[in-house]
């Protein structure tokens, strides 16, 4: 028998079931605002502290990274890593190849809202250029300059000419790095971008965050409205994070963890082929190291099987030379010769140290281990170890208080070339004292010639140069080491190693 409901019972039960609503609702809401709060900020480990985050001073990864997403050149990256016009709508190259001409997008602006003008560009480049600004990177320009001025011109607001001196096949690769990127001319000094994000907050050493640029030109295609690059210079550290659910993405992966990683993190690991040589740089200034017989035995005597198979075991490749090739992709370890030239060499073991300067890393740290371990037990030479910040190692190197010292270097465009200026006599870049002027020769014949075989010739000639004068012990090739969670989309590997967070998505 069912009972009868008086109207005391039946508004209770009515004001209970409203309240059991509210109640879920309000659950519901909290959720929602959990997630979209977690969905409306990506964070990415971005390993240390960026040395300059203004377009002409920047040299490390850790820089560019952010400033490809707060500037837009001519050019820029698209998901593959692969270079295609940025801020340009299109763009035209003369039958010679030494003129370029580029039309701006009709709807590229500033982040005030400001529209973007060739004259920003032509502002932004000679600044670059200026000996005030002392940019790492304005040797760039050289090909584009003459008696001393750049050869750029605009004879409207949204067309940019570029003429050459000679042809360069790389161009469009080169207008990708930061130093090409465009100025406000009229707001010079104000924190004013033209990329998809905006910086909003910089805490040195902690965290430098952006928020999306409602001004860019494709502002309804940037997903994620919040970028957060964290300053994650220990790699243990930084794997913690990402554990914690503190990082999205991480700037590397700790070596030795990578086994781990493998079996517990097998859809977030992902480890690919990378664009760049790892080396030690030597300083032929030093008193020691002017002794070319040291230079060989120290080369010969670093088994590079057991430094990327035994130590680092991340898939690197050997490298026996500079530019990654299948040719130099082999171990150059030689016991007999490296002791045959210590022998031939001034260099007084019993008495005498050698000093390996790196930088603040775990990977680093093991590396400069390794190899001080396999001198000392291939030729009986003791090394003294040090290790210092980021950006203090950054102004160690590039002075004369060195001797061995960690190297390196990231392909910035896809041409050898980029890989031998490092080398020049007046390169920004020679932190070795290397003066040859055959190389020098050599290195301006290759920027003169467009004949890809002649070309070829050249550049085995520079390199056999540099592996006769060892400048530098080339270790091995790089393999970019990331992890990123899987619901993360829009992250592709590439030889680059270049994902800009506009292209990225929950």
């Amino acid at each position: 028998m069912i009972p009868k409901l008086n109207r005391k019972t039946t508004s209770f039960m009515v004001n209970s079931l409203i309240s059991s609503t509210h109640l879920l609702i309000l659950v519901f809401s909290l959720i929602v605002s959990v997630a979209t709060a977690e969905t409306n900020t990506l964070n990415r480990g971005n390993g240390a502290e960026p040395d300059s985050l203004r377009p002409h001073l920047a040299q490390g990864l850790n820089s560019h990274n952010i400033l490809h997403d707060i500037y837009e050149g001519l050019f820029t990256y698209n998901e593959t890593g692969q270079a295609v016009p940025g801020a340009v709508a299109r763009y035209e190259i003369s039958d010679d190849g030494l003129t370029w001409d580029f039309y701006l997008k009709d709807n590229a602006s500033w982040s005030d809202g400001e529209p973007l003008t060739a004259a920003d560009f032509i502002f932004a480049w000679q600044k670059a250029v200026s000996p005030d600004t002392v940019a790492p990177y304005a040797f760039l320009f050289a090909n584009m300059q003459r008696d001393g001025q750049l050869r750029i011109s605009s004879d409207q607001a949204s067309h940019l000419r570029i003429q050459l001196n000679q042809i360069d096949s790389a161009l469009a690769d080169k207008l990708l790095l930061p130093v090409f990127a465009p100025m406000p001319k009229h707001q010079p000094d104000e924190p004013v971008y033209n990329g998809a994000y905006v910086l909003s907050e910089h805490r040195p050493h902690e965290w430098i965050a952006l928020h999306k640029n409602r001004h860019y030109h494709s502002h309804e295609t940037v997903r994620i409205p919040v970028i957060r690059y964290i300053v994650t210079e220990n790699q243990n550290s930084e794997l913690l994070k990402f554990r914690a659910g503190e990082l999205d993405i991480t700037e590397t992966v700790p070596d030795n963890q990578l086994d781990w990683l493998r079996k517990h993190y097998p859809k977030a690991l992902r480890v690919a082929p990378y664009n760049g040589s790892f080396f030690l740089g030597l300083n032929l200034a030093d008193k020691h190291l002017q002794d070319k017989n040291l230079r060989t035995a120290l080369y010969w005597a670093i088994d590079r099987d057991i430094l990327v198979d035994k130590v680092l075991k991340s898939g690197q490749k050997p490298a026996a030379g500079l530019i990654p090739t299948r040719n130099n992709e082999r171990n150059a370890f030689d016991l007999y010769k490296a002791r045959e030239y210590l022998a031939k060499s001034d260099f007084k073991v019993d008495s005498e140290r050698l000093d390996l300067l790196y930088n603040n890393s775990n990977n680093q740290k093991k590396t400069a281990l390794a190899v001080a371990a396999m001198w000392r037990q291939n030729l009986g030479i003791k090394t003294r170890l040090h290790n210092q910040e980021w950006k203090v190692f950054i102004k160690t190197r590039q002075g004369p208080n060195k001797q061995v010292f960690r190297g390196g270097w990231i392909a910035d465009y896809k041409d050898p070339l980029n890989y031998l200026q490092l080398f020049e006599s007046d390169s920004r870049f020679n932190y070795y004292q290397f003066n040859d002027a055959d190389y020098d020769q050599l290195v301006q014949q290759i920027r003169a010639t467009s004949d890809k075989n002649n070309r070829n010739d050249l550049i085995k000639q520079a390199e056999s140069i540099l592996q006769s004068e060892l400048p530098l012990i080339p270790l091995y090739f790089y393999v970019s080491r990331h992890l990123v969670k899987p619901q993360i989309k829009g992250y592709s590997d590439n030889l680059a190693d270049k994902h800009l967070s506009r292209y990225l998505r929950f």
